[in-house]
Order: structure tokens, then C-alpha cells, then sequence
């Protein structure tokens, strides 16, 4: 689930709101304190949770309570300021146990992975920022109706893995390239969040958009980071 922000903001817009409003600073605060609650978590997983039997049930449960909470939040953007840390806990919980595993057969490959999803992070806001991509409705449509379809993809790629079927590759040049698009799709809704986070703010929507933007902004750059995690590992079994 990429930009929850969207309908939010497109329902709250039409509303007039007297008390205190987003704004961009404090948004980037909150993004900020989301992302460390995230990587401390992370490593944290990381140093204290042996890889064993036990782990792989922490992350399954990890993953499921960072699914429940970001379905709560997305449904009640309200409770982002309550909701939003804990999804970055479990998540990061989920992530350092995932690195973790990654790491043991890729040494290296989870540093570069974090380096990678900041730069491109980075690249997308500047090109954003200097309006070479503006966000038209027509590439938000775009780019939403993509990420659907991405997201259709896993669901019935996880269904088929119950039969020992994969519906997306898991290696090869067919792997990597699909990986590249996804990779790339998932940049493309880093635009839409810093969209998002300026629209919240020209609008004059609530105080909490601005924990919820930050929790939609968080979404997605865990989601570019996984997916990244995969193409790096698609590229070294090729070597």
C-alpha cells in the first residue's frame, strides 16, 4: 500500500479547519523522528534477536502488526500521531531481521541498500523540488494505477507460493528488469508523498496530516528500500 495521504487529502481539502495546521517543518520533523524510530529498531532487532526459529516469528509477527496499524491509520488518518510510531517500531523490527538474513549471504548488501534508498530519495525530492517532474493529475493517475498494479502482483505472487509457484521471478535478467521497474515505481510515489506534504500545507489541513504524511512518507521509502534489498541480491546471484 503506497500513499495512503491521497484520498485523505482529497476528502479533508473541501473542509475548513480553525485550529493549528500542517506545516512543512513540522511534517519534516516528524518524518525524521519516524525514520530513526525506524533504524534504531532496525538495529536494535538486529543486535538482540538471534537468527534462529524464534526470529522468523518475530518478523512474521512484526510484519503483520506494522500491516494492522498502517490499515488503521490509513482508515484513521486522526490517530497517525499514536499509530505512525508503533508502525515504524514493528517495521523496523521487521527490516533488521530481514536485513539481517540478507547480510548473512550478502555481506555488504544491506549498507548499500540504505545508501541506495536515501540517494534516490535525495534525487527524487531535487527533481521534484526543481520542478523537471510536476505532479500533474495525469502522473498521479499514472503513477497510482501502476502501484496498484504492482501491488496486485504481490498478492497473487504470495498466493501462488502456497502451491511452490512463483508469479514474479526471483533471478535472472527477466528478475532484474522487473525489479528495475518496480524500483522505479516506488521513486515515482516518493514525488506523490512530497506532493502530498505540500498540498496538506497549501490547504491548511489538520496538525496530524502532518504525522500522516510523515507515516505515508515512511511507507514508502521501506517499501523502496526492500525492493532494492531484492534487485542488489538479483545482480549478485548473476556474478
Amino acid at each position: 500500500m503506497a500513499n495512503p495521504a491521497i484520498n485523505v487529502i482529497k476528502k479533508a481539502q473541501s473542509r475548513y479547519y480553525a485550529g493549528e495546521v500542517a506545516t512543512v517543518q513540522g511534517t519534516i520533523t516528524k518524518a525524521l523522528a519516524l525514520i530513526g524510530v525506524t533504524i534504531l529498531s532496525a538495529v536494535g532487532a538486529n543486535v538482540l534477536i538471534p537468527l534462529n526459529s524464534a526470529a522468523f516469528t518475530v518478523m512474521t509477527i512484526s510484519c503483520i502488526g506494522a500491516f494492522i496499524l498502517a490499515i488503521v491509520t490509513c482508515f484513521k488518518p486522526q490517530l497517525a500521531e499514536y499509530t505512525a510510531p508503533g508502525y515504524a517500531v514493528f517495521e523496523g523490527v521487521a527490516l533488521g531481521l530481514i536485513s539481517t538474513i540478507f547480510e548473512r549471504y550478502y555481506h555488504g548488501i544491506t549498507a548499500t541498500a540504505v545508501a541506495a534508498t536515501f540517494v534516490v530519495a535525495a534525487l527524487m525530492l531535487v527533481l521534484w523540488k526543481t520542478h523537471v517532474i510536476v505532479v500533474t493529475n495525469k502522473l498521479r493517475s499514472m503513477i497510482v494505477g501502476l502501484t496498484m498494479g504492482v501491488m496486485a502482483l504481490y498478492i497473487v505472487d504470495l498466493i501462488a507460493s502456497f502451491f511452490s509457484f512463483h508469479l514474479l521471478p526471483r533471478a535472472g535478467l527477466i528478475g532484474i528488469g522487473i525489479s528495475v521497474v518496480i524500483v522505479a515505481i516506488a521513486a515515482f510515489n516518493l514525488v506523490l508523498d512530497f506532493d502530498n506534504i505540500e498540498q496538506s500545507v497549501y490547504h491548511g489541513l489538520p496538525k496530524y496530516m502532518e504525522y500522516f504524511n510523515a507515516f505515508a512518507l515512511l511507507m514508502t521509502l521501506v517499501w523502496l528500500y526492500v525492493e532494492i534489498l531484492r534487485l542488489l541480491q538479483m545482480i549478485n546471484d548473476r556474478r
